[in-house]
């Protein structure tokens, strides 16, 4: 079949993306924001070099839109906006353009990002290991998660463990070893590790045979 030939037989919107589907079936993906621009339509002549040439050259505004939206919610590491980008199938050139743009006005920053997120989680009673594991799936490189970490205090740790420790323990016997061990597996869940969680318990053990 020839490019002259070539039809559009369907356009099918899903969430930020546009899938369209060629009359020699191949399928091409886009954002679905520029067809604002240029509504592809179903049944129509489709010119295969024309719609890679709009994505190259009209795609920036789009995804620098796309990427102010998505830091006005909430602050965001490098990789959830490079992600949230090719999730919308802009190309990489585009995302690469916008990240160096939005770098270099301040927007992305990884180590703010992780210092805020790490003293937030901390404050909501995680510990450690589970800030890290929720870091690095952000993107965030290990070295800045080790000086993040690093930075934490260690007070802030052991009374939101202490925290987490009394909620776990409540209305359970903690002279029952499994019962304390249930307390211990709840900590860890929360990311703290076995040393200070088995402290946390201990304290909480102490204080209730503190009590008349």
């Amino acid at each position: 079949m020839s490019a002259h030939s070539l039809m559009l037989a369907s356009v099918k919107r899903d969430h930020g993306l546009a899938i369209l589907t060629l009359s020699d079936g191949e399928t091409l993906r886009m954002p679905r924001a520029m067809l604002k621009e240029r509504p592809y339509r179903g049944g129509t002549p489709f010119d295969r070099d024309a719609f890679t040439a709009f994505l190259k050259e009209r795609s920036y505004p789009f995804a620098m839109e796309k990427a102010v939206a998505l830091l006005a919610t909430r602050a965001r590491t490098e990789k959830e906006i490079c992600d949230a980008l090719r999730k919308n199938a802009y190309p990489e050139t585009t995302i690469a353009r916008v990240m160096a743009r939005l770098q270099e006005a301040g927007y992305i920053d990884d180590a703010d990002f992780a210092g805020h997120w790490a003293a937030s989680r901390a404050q909501k009673g995680l510990g450690s290991r589970r800030i890290r594991m929720e870091l690095r799936q952000k993107g965030v490189d290990p070295e800045t998660i080790d000086q993040t970490l690093s930075a934490i205090d260690e007070n802030q740790l052991r009374q939101s463990a202490r925290k987490a420790a009394e909620k776990a323990a409540r209305g359970r016997d903690l002279t029952n070893p499994g019962e304390r061990q249930k307390v211990l597996a709840a900590l860890a869940r929360r990311g703290y590790d076995f040393p200070l969680a088995r402290r946390a318990l201990q304290e909480v053990i102490d204080d209730s045979e503190d009590e008349p």
